[in-house]
C-alpha cells in the first residue's frame, strides 16, 4: 500500500516541490501526480473539455508522473488511474505563498486537490509557506537553487503528517491546511487555527483592452485571536482543520421556521 500520494498546484518544476518529495520519501513510500505546469488560482476544478496525458518523468532520481491538468485532476487520475489502492494521505505542496483566509482557500489549486482526496474519503494536508513580497519579487521560485527556502517547511510538514496520519478524527474534519512562517524551523510553535475571513478586494485591473489578475497582497491587520492569519504574524505555523459540510447546522432550524412562516 502507497503511503502518500503527492501533488501541488505550482507544476512539478516548483522550487517547493521536489524538497517535499524529498522529505516524505525519507519516511513514506510516495506515489507523485503533479501537473506539468503551474495550476494556481484554480481552485477543486475538474477538467472536461481537455485530454488528460500521464506522463513518466524522472525529477532529480525520482520516477514521478506528471499530468496536463489541475490538482484534483492529478488527485482523481492519481486515486483511481494509477493506484492499485488508496494511500493512507493525500499530500498537497509546498505552495508558493500563503493560503490563509476562506477567499484564499477556496480559491487555492493547492488545497483543492486536498478536498478532492477527503471527498474521496482519503486523508489530505494541503501545505503552504508565505513567502513575503520583497523576496517573491526578486526569486525565481522554479530554480532549483532555491530548493533552500523550501526545506523547513518540508521538514514541518512531514512532522505534522507523521503526527496526523495514524490519528482519528471526528466526522467534521475533512482535511488540514498547514501555513509556515517564512523563518519558521521544526522546533517553531505551532497553533491549530481557523480561517480568518475578509474579502479580497479588487482582483482584476484593466490592461490593453482586457483585464488581468493582480493578485491581492496578505495585508496584517484586523487580526482576530485564533485565526491562521494572526498564528502568521505571531511567526507560528498556522494548522487548519477545515470541513467540507457546506451547510450551518445551528441555522437549520431557524431558517426552517422562517420558511415554513413566510412559504405560503
Amino acid at each position: 500500500m502507497t503511503d502518500i500520494l503527492l501533488t501541488n498546484d505550482d507544476g512539478y518544476k516548483s522550487a517547493g516541490f521536489l524538497p517535499l518529495l524529498k522529505e516524505l520519501s525519507k519516511e513514506f513510500s510516495v506515489v507523485v501526480v503533479a501537473p506539468t505546469k503551474e495550476k494556481s488560482w484554480i481552485g477543486k476544478a475538474i477538467t472536461t473539455k481537455e485530454r488528460l496525458k500521464l506522463k513518466k518523468v524522472k525529477l532529480d532520481g525520482f520516477d514521478i508522473f506528471t499530468l496536463n491538468g489541475t490538482p484534483a485532476d492529478c488527485v482523481q487520475i492519481g486515486l483511481y488511474n494509477l493506484l492499485d489502492s488508496f494511500p493512507k494521505m493525500v499530500v498537497s505542496g509546498v505552495n508558493q505563498g500563503a493560503n490563509v483566509g476562506h477567499a484564499r482557500i477556496l480559491s487555492s489549486g493547492t488545497i483543492g486537490a486536498a478536498m478532492e482526496a477527503s471527498i474521496e474519503g482519503v486523508k489530505s494536508i494541503a501545505s503552504s509557506l508565505r513567502i513575503p513580497l520583497e523576496v517573491k519579487k526578486k526569486t525565481d521560485l522554479f530554480d532549483s537553487k532555491n530548493y533552500r527556502l523550501f526545506e523547513n517547511a518540508s521538514k514541518i510538514t512531514v512532522k505534522i503528517i507523521k503526527i496526523l496520519m495514524e490519528k482519528e478524527f471526528d466526522d467534521g474534519v475533512d482535511l488540514f491546511s498547514v501555513n509556515v512562517p517564512p523563518d519558521a524551523t521544526i522546533d517553531s510553535d505551532i497553533e491549530v487555527t481557523r480561517p480568518f475571513k475578509e474579502a479580497y478586494g479588487k482582483l482584476f485591473h484593466e490592461k490593453d483592452d482586457g483585464f488581468v489578475l493582480s493578485t491581492p497582497r496578505l495585508e496584517f491587520k484586523n487580526l482576530q485571536e485564533g485565526t491562521d492569519l494572526k498564528a502568521l504574524s505571531d511567526g507560528k505555523i498556522s494548522l487548519t482543520p477545515i470541513s467540507l459540510a457546506l451547510f450551518h447546522d445551528s441555522s437549520l432550524k431557524k431558517i426552517e421556521q422562517i420558511i415554513k412562516k413566510e412559504w405560503h
